[in-house]
């Protein structure tokens, strides 16, 4: 088979659109969850209030914690092994080892998230998605129930457990890591060892104090992950999207509503209660078990509800999955705004705007997305991150392979 039947996208009609939609939406609310952190709130110290504007920190924590942290990543996650699904199907159907192209594919995201975590954005999820996409295919031989089955004792048993095995009587178990990585920074030269001295590093620093934060933000990047073990909630999350993508295969989750109602009230059912608690905790407190057993099914009851919604709204529809086609380009072009927009290395207007206006701008930044990835898609198949994706998945010997500029018709 010619490597250019299969580095080529799929087709538009092939697509899943109210899929792509919850993707672009998903990119929406991860967006609102990580506003806050580009403007510091998370190590801004006695300068918090101001950056509030009038918003007290646990009005702050109620709006943050029960609507936001958590959920959207939770759905991005799913989405994630529901793609596992259906790549692997729709190689295998072309012939292709689906597998190894599979692990290709995760290779090549690892070194986006790379990139992504040490030069745009400490809080990057690619690397994070890369890591645990390479244990998928470890899975693909369980049935049904057993992958539900082990994505519940992932999501819910496994975390609860640790937590009180591990970070409950050892609070500090993760000490050693973070002295490690921060020995990394101070050696490449960084000299913030304080909240304050961090911030202050972000918001008006510039090349000398970026270059040691690249050469370590990859260490403190998964030693967070592995504090809190989101690692393992989005493997299970993963699992969850697997099961979701046989589901889609077969034709028995878009339109099957039974499901999706089922979904929605039960993750409502346990996911508002949990919300409510984990509303009263201080911000990204994602140990403790409000948020442990709460954000997986808000997260998912979020997903039904707008599945059982979004074909009522046709306009709405196609906007965001034109967004959600673009995922990755978008997902690290906001990265690139956002930093270029709050770091010293760009413009520097960490610390100078409070929550309210940047919520605005960042509204008006996911407006500008829509309609850049409608202009975009109007002549390109595809993103040109998703190009570059495929294009350094599947080695091309031939010269027959589309450029990111062109559209192939047939």
């Amino acid at each position: 088979m010619k490597t250019a039947s299969l580095i080529a996208p799929a087709d538009p009609g092939d697509r899943f659109t109210e899929i792509d939609a919850l993707r672009g939406f998903a990119l929406f609310g991860i967006l609102l969850a990580n506003l806050p952190v580009w403007i510091g709130i998370p190590f801004a110290g006695d300068r918090t209030a101001d950056l509030l504007g009038g918003i007290t920190l646990q009005q702050f924590a109620a709006v943050f914690n029960g609507l936001l942290d958590g959920k959207f990543y939770t759905i991005f996650s799913a989405l994630f092994g529901l793609g596992f699904s259906l790549q692997l199907e729709r190689l295998e159907a072309r012939g292709a080892k689906g597998i190894r192209i599979f692990r290709r594919r995760m290779a090549v995201l690892l070194m986006f998230g790379l990139i992504h975590i040490c030069l745009i954005w400490p809080g990057d999820i690619l690397m994070l998605y890369a890591l645990m996409g390479f244990t998928l295919p470890l899975f693909r031989r369980l049935s049904d129930r057993a992958l539900l089955l082990v994505s519940a004792l992932l999501i819910f048993v496994v975390p609860a457990l640790l937590v009180w095995l591990v970070t409950v009587p050892h609070p500090d178990w993760t000490k050693p890591m973070w002295d490690a990585a921060m020995a990394i920074y101070v050696g490449a030269g960084g000299t913030a060892t304080s909240n304050d001295a961090y911030f202050n590093d972000l918001a008006t620093g510039g090349f000398a104090e970026f270059v040691p934060r690249a050469a370590s933000e990859w260490a403190f990047g998964i030693i967070s992950r592995i504090e809190d073990w989101r690692f393992i909630k989005v493997l299970g999350t993963m699992l969850l999207g697997m099961w979701a993508g046989r589901l889609l295969l077969r034709g028995q989750l878009i339109g099957n509503r039974r499901l999706l109602w089922q979904v929605a009230l039960g993750g409502a059912v346990i996911g508002v209660p949990c919300a409510i608690v984990y509303a009263q905790q201080m911000p990204h407190q994602q140990s403790h078990w409000s948020s442990l057993a709460g954000t997986a099914p808000l997260g998912l009851a979020y997903a039904a509800t707008f599945l059982l919604a979004i074909s009522r709204l046709p306009r709405v529809e196609r906007a965001l999955a034109d967004a959600g086609r673009m995922a990755l380009t978008n997902y690290v072009a906001t990265s690139v705004v956002m930093s270029f927009l709050f770091y010293g290395i760009g413009l520097g207007m960490m610390g100078t705007l409070r929550v309210p206006e940047t919520y605005a701008i960042g509204l008006a930044f996911f407006a500008l997305m829509l309609a850049w990835s409608r202009w975009w898609l109007g002549s390109h198949r595809q993103g040109p991150l998703e190009w570059l994706w495929r294009r350094l998945t599947y080695p091309a010997r031939s010269a027959n392979i589309d450029p990111p500029g062109t559209v192939t018709v047939g």
